[in-house]
């Protein structure tokens, strides 16, 4: 019998191409400190949607607590460990609501679907016809710095709990779908 193991790697090597690491097993070697700035917390947020949308194994540590309500970001891989007490108790949190494909979207041609069964919130599901283009474009951003003529886009999202916002920058919040989970019911 053999055991996973998982490789230590920086995380600016993680941030630069998750890609890279999906679906291997992966440790960043110091916490991700959460709660200095809410577009901080953005950027650490888009990392993790990026890491759980390419079925990234990660094990991380939380130092903080995101600026933002848990059921923003339960649907993200949570942490496997806290710096503090608080942290602690907020990553048992995370990990009792996270459950993969809790609020993710995928692309067909010209629609985004989008699926949103997270514990604490009525279950929905959408399709985006008008503007799936620019939902993507949006989803998949990499600074998070909508377009000038995304403002309306940007609202309705963040209106319809697709999306939160900070210092100009937008975090759409379901994940794209890359890997489907086998058994596939089980999403």
């Amino acid at each position: 019998m053999t055991t996973a193991t998982s490789a230590v790697i920086a995380f600016d090597a993680l941030r630069t191409d998750p890609a890279a690491y999906s679906l291997l097993a992966v440790e960043l070697p110091e916490p991700l400190r959460f709660g200095q700035s809410p577009a901080q917390d953005l950027d650490l947020l888009r990392l993790l949607r990026a890491v759980t949308s390419h079925a990234v194994r990660l094990r991380w540590t939380l130092s903080g607590r995101p600026s933002f309500p848990l059921h923003t970001y339960s649907h993200l891989l949570p942490p496997c460990l806290g710096v503090k007490l608080d942290d602690v108790t907020h990553t048992v949190a995370w990990a009792r609501d996270y459950r993969y494909g809790s609020f993710y979207y995928r692309r067909g041609p010209g629609i985004v679907t989008i699926k949103d069964v997270r514990p604490g919130q009525p279950a929905s599901r959408m399709v985006i016809e008008d503007g799936a283009d620019r939902f993507e474009i949006l989803a998949e951003s990499a600074d998070g710095r909508p377009e000038a003529d995304d403002a309306e886009l940007v609202a309705d999202a963040v209106e319809a709990g697709l999306a939160v916002e900070a210092d100009g920058r937008t975090l759409v919040l379901p994940f794209r779908m890359r890997h489907w989970p086998v058994p596939y019911l089980a999403v």
